[in-house]
């Protein structure tokens, strides 16, 4: 027998009988519960010693203070029974319901505030009637209160502080902080009797208050918090949105580089994606998750991903927790991870002037590129002027002596001069309007100028009639005249320009601004990237149109110089010069220059790519201020006036040169801010025409690329720290009376672990997720061509539609295991959401409403952009354009 006591004591194989272990269990909570009386009758003692305190007043101190204990374990269960079992849809006709409006929170406390009661009265009718409670001769009995809705419950208040902070979203960041205590409040009479005497000491009313030490409410908060953050637009939307991205970029431009893999979005991964959100986001709220989640997380991704699963051994946590990396993931899922990875390095390409400046240079257009055509306008503009003659005459008239004839009778003509004479020439101008060339003129002529002097004589115009008749004296005189003229050939304009500046919203607009306009210049041009010497050439400027106008001048010379009315200007004349043909090549050359420059100068800000701006639109807009700001800082450089201009440009090449120049760079720029805009508004109508919440899915997308700059980590029972707070969130400074806090260490369970799209969960069979994506602009996506070129990118967006539900989903508060347990010791407070119809009530035994299980919808969507050039653009090339889940075909 000896030996058989040694080999059961030294027996490993673990097989040790079950009534051995009910004697332990008996034993042991024998042990804990005689150790739990003393120490409620030590701390109801230590709340009220006092050597010099009267034996009455003893007895009414160690009442109180038993009776605050009791209302604290009276509470505490009552708090026990609400998280094990909550009720989220109330029983309209429960006696709980009143005044609730609907409201849970309200329907539970006063659920918690009838059990409390019940449990309060339990105890005060064992202890506190009937002379029962006694101490040092004297008794106290309690009248307890007639119902629970006297009991009042006020809350006490807590901020978090977590050591792992989603960079958005934060919980609790906006409200006053979580409900982390109750202080219930119950009004009692007391009666102090004399047993001796058999006499009433003492009767008063008294309000019994302490603080439930069970943190029920943080749980109900926090999780109330997470079953909001899990719906609509909110954490776990944009969390998905985040992991969903990762793939959308990993795979998509994998396939764009490598042809592979032929689906960028499918739901097996997913699955995946919605489980780490769920996961996530656990973290965030509690700073924890569940463990097993956490292991068959890790297991699922090894198998999507790698096809293989992952040992719970092999599973390795850092700082309790498990670092998550949705770009690699992608990476791997596409059975190339290198290549992928460097496909997308690639996918951040360079937004550059190359689409502009390729769509204004394109020769292949109808009448040439739009740099030719407006080469074209340029150059008559400049190779153009008016000129004029200018007569300016001085007249002076000597009329012939004509005393005692004071009627002019008839006048000749002036006819032919009878003498011209050139007495001088007239200095060019050196501005215009201006005088090339002038000649002074003196021009006279003579004419016959007849008079006539009248006198009257009386005449007999009958028998007694006489009248007056005039007669006529005549007298030929000979007048002259003297002209002085000066007459030039005027310079009236020349080289008017007027070419529009759209980005500038203002015209190139000039005039008379050449010098040596009428002179050949010899000029070089050809400097630039592609030229080291420049090519020497003679510009006409405007002689060919000054000799011919000086020839049409001089042909016309003496007519204007006789035309004795002509004072002022006459024959305005236009000319446009034939320019040669090197002009417009070199205008062209000079773009081509600029177009060199741009490249090698203008490239996008690295910062400046998909996974910042996860929008394209977004990422276009950037792009097209982030091209005009530098294009602008080297606009002076690029235009490169002083080459062509100095207070006047050099010569007429040299001002269509520089006008193509100038405005080329402003054209680029206007370029791209029409066509970016333009195809930034067609992606964003594409956006708006296939989501309902476009706005809402863009944000998404614009707040994940902050989660996924941020690494992820799924925590295990990650310890928080709370903090007391004023009714207005503000924690108290420490060393104030009111200021505390203590330590927060959570733990969750989640049925199931992992929400398995495919496979029904339970005796239900319920999907536990469901899952559909659709690739809304097909296989190849949208070519984003603003006005059939240039061919900025080529676009294509999924739409992801997600339902779920937990099974079960319970927090426990692990480092406050306040609940006695006569096995255990003490158990943790939790909070439960599950699908429990008809929760009963332990007082009335009446049904309340039922507690639900978490469940969750949302829409989301991700985006992608790849550059142009390749017709079969990007999209899930499996043709499956919407691809749902077993859940989603099921009908309701």
């Amino acid at each position: 027998m000896k030996m058989n006591k040694t080999r059961f004591l030294r027996d490993d194989s673990a097989r040790v009988p079950f009534v051995v272990i009910g004697i332990f269990l008996v034993i042991l909570s024998t042990l804990i519960s005689l150790n739990l009386t003393r120490m409620d009758i030590k701390m109801a003692k230590t709340m009220s010693a006092n050597i010099e305190i009267s034996a009455p007043d003893q007895a009414l101190a160690y009442a109180k203070a038993d009776l605050k204990r009791a209302l604290n374990y009276a509470a505490m269960e009552a708090l026990k029974k609400l998280g094990e079992t909550p009720v989220i849809n109330p029983d309209n006709t429960s006696q709980y319901y009143n005044g609730t409006n609907g409201d849970p929170y309200k329907f539970n406390m006063n659920w918690a505030r009838a059990m409390t009661n019940s449990t309060f009265d339990e105890y005060m009718q064992s202890n506190y009637m009937y002379d029962t409670f006694t101490y040092g001769g004297y008794s106290v009995n309690v009248e307890h209160t007639d119902s629970w809705e006297k009991i009042t419950i006020t809350p006490i208040r807590t901020k978090l502080n977590r050591s792992i902070r989603p960079p958005l979203f934060e919980p609790g960041i906006n409200g006053n902080g979580y409900e982390t205590y109750w202080k219930v409040f119950i009004p009692v009479r007391i009666h102090l009797n004399d047993l001796d005497m058999k006499s009433e000491l003492l009767s008063e009313n008294a309000i019994v208050e302490t603080l439930i030490t069970s943190r029920y409410p943080l749980l109900h908060d926090l999780t109330e918090e997470y079953e909001i953050r899990v719906n609509g637009t909110n954490a776990v939307m944009t969390e998905t949105t985040a992991f969903a991205m990762a793939y959308t970029w990993g795979r998509g431009y994998m396939q764009y580089g490598k042809h592979t893999p032929l689906n960028i979005v499918n739901n097996t991964h997913l699955s995946l994606i919605l489980n780490g959100a769920l996961l996530l986001d656990q973290g965030f709220v509690f700073n924890s998750i569940d463990p097993m989640s956490l292991v068959e997380y890790a297991n699922e991704t090894a198998y999507t991903i790698l096809g293989k699963k992952k040992k719970y051994e092999d599973v390795m946590l850092d700082n309790n927790s498990i670092k998550v990396d949705p770009k690699e993931d992608a990476y791997n899922s596409t059975g190339d991870p290198e290549n992928a990875s460097k496909e997308s390095q690639k996918g951040k390409y360079d937004f550059n002037t190359t689409v502009i400046t390729d769509y204004l240079n394109n020769d292949s257009n109808p009448g040439g590129s739009i740099v030719s055509k407006k080469i074209r306008v340029v150059i008559p503009q400049v190779y153009s002027t008016i000129f004029a003659t200018g007569v300016a005459r001085q007249t002076t008239e000597y009329p012939g002596s004509h005393d005692g004839y004071e009627e002019s009778d008839s006048i000749e003509e002036w006819g032919e001069p009878d003498s011209m004479t050139q007495t001088g020439t007239i200095a060019k101008d050196s501005y215009v309007p201006g005088n090339l060339y002038g000649e002074t003129w003196e021009l006279t002529w003579t004419r016959n100028h007849v008079w006539r002097h009248t006198y009257w004589i009386i005449v007999s115009c009958g028998a007694g009639c006489t009248m007056q008749v005039p007669q006529y004296n005549y007298m030929t005189v000979v007048d002259s005249r003297t002209d002085r003229v000066a007459i030039t050939l005027k310079a009236v304009e020349n080289s008017n320009t007027n070419i529009a500046l759209d980005f500038a919203g203002k015209p190139l607009a000039s005039k008379n601004d050449l010098l040596g306009t009428y002179v050949p210049n010899n000029v070089t041009y050809g400097y630039g990237l592609t030229l080291l010497n420049g090519v020497d050439y003679i510009d006409p400027n405007l002689e060919p149109a000054y000799l011919q106008y000086r020839d049409f001048f001089d042909s016309n010379k003496i007519s204007n110089l006789k035309n004795m009315g002509l004072n002022g200007d006459t024959d305005k004349k236009s000319f446009t010069v034939d320019e040669p043909a090197w002009v417009s090549e070199e205008s062209q050359y000079a773009v081509d220059d600029i177009t060199e420059r741009m490249k090698n100068d203008i490239h996008l800000d690295p910062d400046i790519n998909y996974e910042n701006y996860p929008v394209p639109s977004d990422l276009i807009n950037a792009a097209q201020d982030d091209l005009i700001e530098k294009i602008t800082i080297r606009e002076t450089g690029y235009v490169n006036k002083p080459d062509y201009f100095s207070g006047k440009y050099n010569s007429a090449s040299a001002k269509v040169i520089s006008v193509i120049r100038e405005w080329y760079v402003d054209q680029v720029k206007y370029q791209i801010r029409e066509k970016f805009s333009e195809g930034s508004k067609r992606i964003d109508d594409e956006i708006k025409k296939n989501f309902s919440e476009p706005d809402k899915v863009k944000q998404a997308n614009r707040d994940a690329a902050k989660f996924l700059s941020r690494g992820f980590k799924l925590p295990l029972a990650v310890s928080m720290r709370a903090y007391h707070v004023d009714e207005n969130g503000n924690i108290y400074e420490p060393g104030k009376l009111q200021a505390w806090n203590e330590s927060v260490t959570l733990l969750i369970n989640q049925e199931p672990n992992y929400l398995d799209a495919e496979m029904a969960y339970g005796e239900e069979q319920l999907f536990t997720l469901k899952l559909r994506n659709i690739n809304l602009l097909t296989g190849t996506g949208v070519h984003i061509l603003p006005t059939f070129e240039p061919w900025i990118a080529t676009f294509n967006a999924w739409s992801i539609d997600v339902e779920g539900e937990f099974m079960k989903f319970e927090v426990q508060d692990v480092d406050n295991e306040v609940h006695p347990d006569p096995i255990f010791g003490h158990e943790a407070q939790v909070y439960v959401r599950e699908a429990k119809f008809g929760v009963i009530d332990t007082i009335t035994e009446l049904p309340l409403g039922d507690n639900l299980p978490i469940k969750f919808n949302f829409t989301t969507g991700t985006f992608i952009a790849v550059p142009p050039g390749k017709i079969e653009g990007v999209g899930d090339k499996d043709w499956i354009i919407i691809e749902e889940t077993t859940g989603f075909k099921v009908k309701k």
